[in-house]
């Protein structure tokens, strides 16, 4: 179906696909929303920031780096595994949490924006954390079957 080559690409989106689906419904059930139309509403720029963050930020070398740091050198241990989602979990959480209430609530707020943002974090957080962890688990058995094609050849240059 795709090449080998793309499997970054076709796991990004399965990814961002569970967070655009799975992290504004928690939004709205916590809101008192939850709803088809507020689902449509929220799923579309959900999943564009969503997409956008994992396309723009290398998460994987990001995630790599935070468990190095942390001190943790066995790249194929399960604590290195838990450290790199958290830290990629992390960034993708809040940044989807600033602008996902910017577009729902926009300059309303004025400067407690970021107070609401701050106070919707952990409980977001916890539940990115369960997608992420759930979709690392799936998600990477399902890209490896959907990424099956060898790489094109680079054609020769002279």
């Amino acid at each position: 179906m795709f090449r080998k080559d793309q499997f970054g690409l076709v796991f990004n989106t399965i990814f961002c696909l569970m967070f655009a689906i799975f992290i504004p419904l928690f939004m709205e059930w916590q809101n008192g929303v939850l709803g088809l139309e507020a689902f449509c509403k929220d799923f579309i720029p959900g999943f564009t920031v969503a997409l956008t963050v994992a396309t723009y930020i290398d998460l994987k070398a990001m995630g790599d780096s935070f468990a190095r740091k942390c001190g943790v050198k066995n790249e194929n241990g399960l604590l290195f595994h838990i450290l790199r989602v958290a830290s990629i979990t992390f960034v993708m959480t809040a940044i989807m949490t600033v602008v996902m209430t910017f577009l729902a609530v926009g300059f309303s707020l004025g400067p407690v924006f970021f107070l609401v943002c701050l106070k919707a974090f952990p409980a977001v957080y916890a539940v990115a954390l369960v997608v992420a962890f759930i979709t690392f688990a799936f998600g990477m058995k399902l890209t490896a079957a959907l990424c099956v094609k060898p790489p094109k050849s680079m054609p020769a240059f002279n």
